[in-house]
């Protein structure tokens, strides 16, 4: 199973969290999303939410405001002051809100600590800054005060609710509610893809060079972690199966090296989850499953938005709705294009019907618990899958947004730019499969893996289609690194030229492509000794 992208939508470009260095150390930053309709731009201007702050007397509608405050809008920091004075409990929340909005570093997850002291979260968040500063030691002691916790907080029914009261307050009805929830939901989402899913890949590079007592124990850290993420949201339950996969993996591969009998049970376990994963992301031939499709609906109805109104995007969107496609092509891609864009509207319309029950399914964590439960190892139905049994036909018309997407992406396939980019993945692919097979060593050169046809061949080249010129390798006789925070960083190799929109196109070390501004290009081919 392939891990969430950090982009889910193919043909949007999304700025979600990223990793960034800083002089004060690695954080997780924020970057603003576009959100496609004026009357939700001017409704979040930092202006229009300090008035309506100053119509109400209402902590809740105070925390919802700030909760909608752009990233990096000192509005978040004043109104999360006004809520948490007036009521003093929801310090907690507005830590972990103001973490989930805008970022999180050292100084954000040590406040979240400190206000909220037996929520895990502020400890993962404290354990992945310091494994990516390279700190395992401290980075692992962070991962025992998590697991140590009795649960991990997000707070996500009360941010909702609070979000919903803002957006009756600044008076954002139909579209633009529909608009503005989406675009609210699709930025949470981004925040557990980005700070929660890796976790479990940074426990399981710690487990690599660490003793077989200490990888046991990590084995259970795994499965601490997992039994948390499960209890959040629908989204979690993702990576709270990976995590706990991960765990029997690890279990097993202890057992092995004890020649303990309970290997094989651990196999059975990890097989038994596999199979299942099968239907989750990045399984191609079974990407329309229901369950997988759910996870997504929120983040297409946003994206729904930037379809049928491209000129909010100023040119700098969806780059599948303005692909360069040969003449012999722009019949077709038209067509699909109109497709796509009936296709969005239709998905559009069919949330507008209760936008608050669409969206905030997606924006709630967990219904309360039945009191009548025998025991907390029964699993509780989310808001989503609730509401897929209630409102299946949002689910249809996600579907069918989803097909003509796909549609356009395949018409717009012969955009130099984006063959370019499938050339240079096809490739590193390839580099990697070499490196599978020889001790995690790239090859010396691109030419070897024409040599062996079981890597690559004609009439396959290893030549820039904007250009002509060979791509530049960079990884030759390299090792792949080993940590899940090196490989997706370390560049195997690039086109020398920039695309049009002024960016380089690589292949990574895990094997994303990735289109790097100048600046973040020289830096990181420094970083490699380039």
């Amino acid at each position: 199973m392939k891990d969430r992208p950090l982009q889910t939508l193919a043909w949007l470009i999304i700025a979600a969290l990223v990793a960034t260095t800083a002089p004060s150390g690695y954080a997780q930053k924020a970057f603003p999303l576009p959100t496609y309709r004026e009357a939700v731009d001017k409704s979040i201007a930092a202006e229009s939410l300090r008035a309506t702050a100053a119509k109400t007397s209402d902590p809740e509608v105070w925390l919802g405001l700030a909760y909608l405050a752009q990233v990096g809008s000192p509005v978040r920091a004043e109104l999360l002051d006004m809520a948490v004075k007036a009521k003093p409990e929801y310090a907690p929340i507005a830590s972990v809100l103001a973490i989930a909005m805008d970022g999180s570093d050292e100084k954000s997850a040590d406040e979240l600590i400190r206000r909220d002291p037996d929520n895990s979260l502020g400890y993962y968040l404290r354990a992945e800054l310091l494994y990516q500063q390279r700190k395992e030691k401290e980075a692992l002691a962070a991962f025992r005060k998590a697991a140590a916790c009795p649960e991990l907080r997000l707070y996500e029914n009360t941010t909702a609710a609070a979000l919903f009261k803002a957006l009756d307050a600044l008076n954002l009805k139909g579209r633009d509610r529909l608009c503005a929830a989406s675009w609210m939901a699709t930025r949470s989402l981004n925040f557990n893809t980005v700070c929660l899913q890796p976790l479990y890949g940074s426990l399981k590079d710690l487990a690599r060079s660490a003793d077989l007592g200490t990888r046991k124990e990590i084995s259970e850290l795994l499965l601490v972690l997992g039994g948390q993420l499960h209890a959040t949201d629908f989204e979690n339950r993702t990576f709270a199966q990976r995590a706990v996969m991960d765990a029997f993996q690890l279990k097993a591969e202890v057992a092995y090296a004890e020649k303990s009998p309970t290997v094989n049970g651990y196999v059975a376990v990890v097989q038994a989850l596999v199979s299942v994963q099968l239907s989750w992301p990045g399984i191609e031939e079974r990407k329309q499953t229901p369950l997988e499709l759910a996870h997504f609906v929120a983040e297409r109805i946003y994206g729904a938005f930037g379809v049928v109104e491209p000129t909010r995007m100023n040119g700098t969107y969806l780059g599948e709705m303005e692909a360069r496609v040969p003449d012999s092509d722009k019949a077709r891609f038209e067509k699909t294009k109109e497709n796509a864009v009936r296709a969005a509207g239709a998905l559009i319309d069919v949330a507008l019907v209760d936008p608050d029950e669409v969206i905030g399914a997606y924006l709630k964590g967990l219904p309360p618990p039945s009191t009548n439960t025998p025991g907390p190892w029964v699993s509780r139905t989310t808001y989503v899958e609730r509401l897929m049994m209630k409102r299946p036909e949002v689910f249809k018309a996600a579907a069918a947004n989803e097909d003509a997407m796909d549609a356009l992406l395949d018409a717009g396939r012969n955009d130099p730019v984006q063959r370019n980019m499938s050339r240079l993945m096809q490739i590193g692919l390839a580099i990697l499969e070499y490196a599978s097979d020889h001790t995690n060593t790239c090859p010396p050169t691109v030419s070897v893996l024409f040599e062996n046809l079981k890597y690559l061949k004609p009439p396959q080249e290893a030549k820039s289609v904007l250009t002509g010129k060979p791509y530049v390798y960079v990884a030759g006789g390299k090792r792949v690194p080993e940590p899940s925070r090196d490989r997706g960083r370390f560049i195997l190799l690039y086109d020398d030229t920039a695309s049009p929109g002024g960016n380089y196109q690589c292949v990574m070390g895990d094997s994303h492509g990735e289109s790097m501004s100048p600046a973040r290009f020289k830096e990181q081919l420094a970083n490699q000794g380039e």
